[in-house]
């Protein structure tokens, strides 16, 4: 789904008298390797011999499970915790920066935070990386000194460019 099309799909759930100024479809930053790691192990865990099986689907999704809330500590500190979402619709607006939610198929699904501009203290643009592959991250820092991640894929980088200039 494009951005103009997701848009058009929350454009009900931007507050009242606030206007969006940029989207990207972004990747919270832990939140891959958790759904990554925790379904491999659980592959892996069930093509192995019985013994074996369990300890596969544990060790997998533990580490994809620690890579997880990891991230989701650091959204939880910075105050935009999206849940279990491993994809997020990431709107700035004059007044606040929103997260919607994505399901499987890439549709936005519901508002889970709202971070308000005035308490960002600065945003900038760093590198993640998502098993090998460069991304462009949004780091956002709050003023309590707290920073939320999030992977841009190289398909979104101009809408990240864009979210980019709309917080500077």
């Amino acid at each position: 789904m494009k951005i103009d099309a997701m848009l058009k799909r929350v454009a009900p759930l931007v507050p009242e008298g606030e206007s969006v100024l940029a989207a990207t479809k972004a990747i919270p930053r832990g939140a891959a390797h958790e759904t990554i790691l925790g379904a491999a192990g659980a592959v892996a865990g069930g093509t192995v011999s019985g013994g074996l099986a369990g300890a596969g689907a544990i060790a997998g999704s533990h580490t994809g499970s620690s890579v997880g809330d990891a991230g989701r500590a650091e959204r939880d500190d910075a105050g935009v915790d999206v849940g279990s979402a491993s994809q997020v619709l990431l709107v700035a607006t004059d007044q606040s920066v929103l997260l919607f939610a994505l399901s499987g198929l890439g549709r936005p699904k519901d508002l889970t935070a709202r971070l308000e501009r005035n308490r960002i203290a600065s945003v900038a643009t760093g590198e993640a990386k998502l098993f090998g592959q460069k991304m462009m991250e949004i780091v956002i820092t709050t003023e309590s000194g707290a920073e939320a991640g999030f992977g841009v894929a190289k398909v979104h980088r101009r809408h990240g460019d864009a979210v980019m200039a709309a917080l500077s």
